[in-house]
């Protein structure tokens, strides 16, 4: 079963973010290198839940897809990469995924797999990311701080962070949400979300767009909103697909 991870990375101190900063372009050829890694993505974020045009220098994403548990475990556990980003990390955490629900192209490829065992299970955790046309950057940031300050406030949504690989170009959303139904409801049927959605569609915003969605297999390390879904003690193994498809 292939397997999604999402780290997070908060630095703090002029020395550890420009560290991080530099990383961008210098990590990638060891990130590039690990073993079982099929497709990866280096992100920033922007201030706050990530979804402003202020940059946040202090908070670093590395996105990755595996060929199954054992190729992430090894790499979480003993890869040059990780090992070095959590020396330097004030705080750091990793959700571990399984994708039940892919739509669309990042960067030209379809990185996401659904493995045939694996059905929707609460939490759900939903990922959108676009490449947006220079011509539309100003429509689409106009209408971000209604839509992320309505999902901030939803009761269902548990997590939520923007990240991106080219700062107002290169656009992802991250987020937690009790089940489907719920997420579904936002994305649709909210004044903010459901409007923005239809434009972007009928006025062609996106020149690529990227839809999934994935079962939460667990967190491992500490992050402020993932609380509640840390792994403990116990870690995240291949019997998760059991579990999940039970």
């Amino acid at each position: 079963m292939q397997i999604v991870t999402l780290s997070l990375y908060h630095f703090a101190g002029p020395p550890a973010k420009l560290w991080a900063f530099s990383q961008m372009g210098l990590m990638r050829p060891a990130v590039a290198r690990m073993e079982g890694l099929r497709f990866y993505k280096m992100m920033g974020t922007g201030a706050g839940a990530g979804f402003s045009t202020t940059p946040d220098l202090s908070t670093y994403t590395l996105l990755c897809v595996w060929d199954d548990m054992a190729a992430a475990r090894k790499a979480l556990d003993t890869a040059e990469p990780f090992a070095r980003y959590r020396a330097r990390a004030d705080r750091s955490a990793t959700l571990l995924m399984a994708a039940t629900q892919t739509r669309g192209q990042w960067s030209g490829a379809e990185p996401f797999a659904v493995d045939a065992g694996t059905r929707p299970q609460g939490p759900i955790v939903a990922l959108t990311r676009a490449t947006l046309r220079w011509s539309k950057l100003a429509a689409f940031w106009s209408l971000v701080p209604a839509i992320s300050d309505m999902a901030e406030a939803d009761a269902h949504q548990h997590f939520m962070m923007g990240m991106g690989e080219v700062p107002y170009k290169h656009q992802m959303t991250f987020s937690i949400w009790d089940d489907e139904a719920a997420m579904r409801d936002f994305s649709l049927n909210s004044p903010t979300h459901g409007t923005a959605v239809r434009r972007a569609w009928d006025e062609g915003w996106f020149a690529e767009s990227l839809f999934a969605r994935f079962n939460l297999l667990g967190v491992e390390g500490a992050w402020p909103g993932l609380e509640r879904f840390a792994s403990g003690a116990e870690p995240v193994t291949d019997d998760m697909r059991s579990r999940q498809a039970a």
